[in-house]
Formats: structure tokens, C-alpha cells, sequence
């Protein structure tokens, strides 16, 4: 996130501003007993556009609308959110800090968002609006699980490797006495078939559809889109008839493109459409829930 961190600096005797500070000195700063209003041109340099992140791991934009205005788009229960907001700050001896009104897009005006600013890395913003059950709270610090997702960007889908099926596929390999395609019982126990459509660290696998091998192209790179990943593959063997294969993986409590926010990892073919199709996951030892 695009940020400027304060050097703000203290003279003992006053606590006056320095002209050695980043921001830009033009007016009176106002002291109280316990903090300062910071005039508008100061604030400037304070830019809290970017993302922030629930401890949960779910991930909030802030755009920047003119000078101290933002518009803020983050996840809930019931779905996206976005809300507007100004910026009014006030020096503490922690560094900023400001408490003004957010309007949501629905018009709903309760809330009070709450900003503690030290630098461009070490921001707080709570929302509240007097009901527990509505207060979100952000930093800029990533969930430590889902920073582990952020390889993907560099064409490691290891995160999201896997196998995938559904039921109906499943209860086949049974009925066919787990003989489908000219495999053993022992190999399905043991993992041993290249039936399953797989996201592999490198690309994906569509299985028995055709044997379509599907690989990173260093070229085009996957990217964040919506707090998930956009991830293009093009084919490599014949079995993939020159098709490029678009996917969205989605981490751990991240809100995916179908509207939900999952505790699990989850990966979304999307069709020719737009529209996108969630694979599962196949459990291990899967076979033992239909014996």
C-alpha cells in the first residue's frame, strides 16, 4: 500500500513540529492537553489507500476519493460492503490518530470508524457501531496463513495442489469394482492414478477428461484479484487441444466469487461464460465413504 511514514520529530520544550518532518508545515497546529489538530496540508502525506486485513484473514480496499476522503470495500456475513469515510486527524504520542462517521453504501450511518495511524505498516481501523456483532477491525498485518498463499503470484500453486471429483464420479470407480481405467483397487488406496483432474505446483491436470496437461506461463503470471487469485493456463500437450484454462484460487476466509467466505482453501474453474464452477476437493482414503 501506497503510504508516507511520518518523521515527525519533537522539540522538548514544545513538541512543536520540525521542519524536518515529510509532512508539509503551513499552518498553526493547534495543541490540546492531550493531542494536536494537525492542519489539512499536513495530513496530506498521510495516504491509508490500499489493503488491510482482518485477523480472520479477510482483506479490505481503501481508495482515496480527494484529500482526507476514502471509500472503503471489505466482506461481512451478508455479503460485499462499502462505506465512505473522511480522515480527521489529530497527533498523539503514538503518532495519528482519527474518529468521524462512516456512511455506508445503503445509507445506513451509525457506524464510527476509528484510525490509529503510525506509519504506512502499523495502521488500526475499527468499525463499530455500538452492536459486538458488527465491529470489524483491520491492521495491515496479512493473516500468517494466507500470507503463505502470496507464492501463487509467482507461479507456485503449491498451495492449492490437489486432487478433485465429485460423488457421482466417485460411485463409478466403485461400480466398477475400482477397475476404471485399467487401474487396482491398490492403486486407488494407494494413490497411484493419473484419473483425477489435479492442481499441480506448476499447473493442473484434467484427469481422465483427455489427459490435458496445463502449465504457468512465466509470460502471465497469476494475479490478486478481489483478495483471490486470477491464474491462467495455457495447454502443453496435445491432450489439452491448444486450450488456455482459467481458474480462481481462493484461500482460507477469503470471500470467493461466488459470495461465501470459507475456512477452506478452494479452487473455481471458470467456463467459457464468465460464470465459474467450485471442484472439490477429494478426501483422503474417499473410498471408504462408500463401503
Amino acid at each position: 500500500m501506497a503510504g508516507c511514514q511520518s518523521n515527525v520529530k519533537k522539540n522538548s520544550s514544545n513538541e512543536s513540529l520540525t521542519k524536518e518532518s515529510f509532512f508539509t508545515i503551513s499552518e498553526t497546529v493547534v495543541s490540546t492537553s492531550e493531542s494536536k489538530v494537525v492542519d489539512t496540508a499536513e495530513t496530506k502525506a498521510i495516504d491509508i489507500a490500499g489493503e488491510v486485513y482482518t485477523s480472520s484473514g479477510d482483506a479490505a480496499t481503501i481508495s482515496n476519493v480527494s484529500t482526507n476522503k476514502w471509500h472503503i470495500q471489505y466482506a461481512t456475513s451478508d455479503g460485499e460492503s462499502e462505506a465512505s469515510f473522511a480522515t480527521n486527524w489529530q497527533e498523539t504520542q503514538e503518532g495519528f490518530t482519527s474518529e468521524t462517521a462512516m456512511e455506508k453504501a445503503d445509507g445506513y450511518s451509525n457506524f464510527i470508524i476509528t484510525l490509529q495511524y503510525v506509519s504506512a505498516s502499523d495502521m488500526t481501523i475499527k468499525m463499530s457501531d455500538g452492536v459486538i456483532s458488527h465491529e470489524m477491525t483491520f491492521t495491515k498485518q496479512k493473516s500468517a496463513d494466507n500470507a503463505t498463499y502470496d507464492v501463487v503470484l509467482k507461479g507456485d500453486l503449491t498451495p492449492f495442489e490437489g486432487t478433485f471429483s465429485t460423488d457421482s464420479f466417485n460411485q463409478s470407480i466403485v461400480d466398477s469394482d475400482f477397475t476404471l481405467g485399467g487401474y487396482t483397487s491398490e492403486d486407488y488406496y494407494q494413490n497411484r492414478t493419473t484419473i483425477f483432474p489435479a492442481v499441480t505446483k506448476n499447473g493442473y491436470w484434467n484427469g481422465i477428461i483427455s489427459h490435458g496437461k496445463f502449465a504457468i506461463d512465466s509470460s502471465d503470471l497469476p494475479k490478486m484479484v478481489n483478495h483471490y487469485y486470477e491464474v491462467h493456463l495455457p495447454g502443453t500437450n496435445t491432450g489439452a487441444n491448444n486450450a488456455t484454462l482459467t481458474f480462481y484460487l481462493v484461500p482460507p476466509n477469503i470471500n470467493g466469487p461466488d459470495g461465501i467466505t470459507s475456512d477452506d482453501r478452494r479452487v473455481f474453474f471458470v467456463v467459457h461464460s464468465g460464470k465459474s464452477t467450485l471442484l472439490k476437493y477429494q478426501a483422503d482414503d474417499w473410498w471408504k465413504a462408500y463401503q
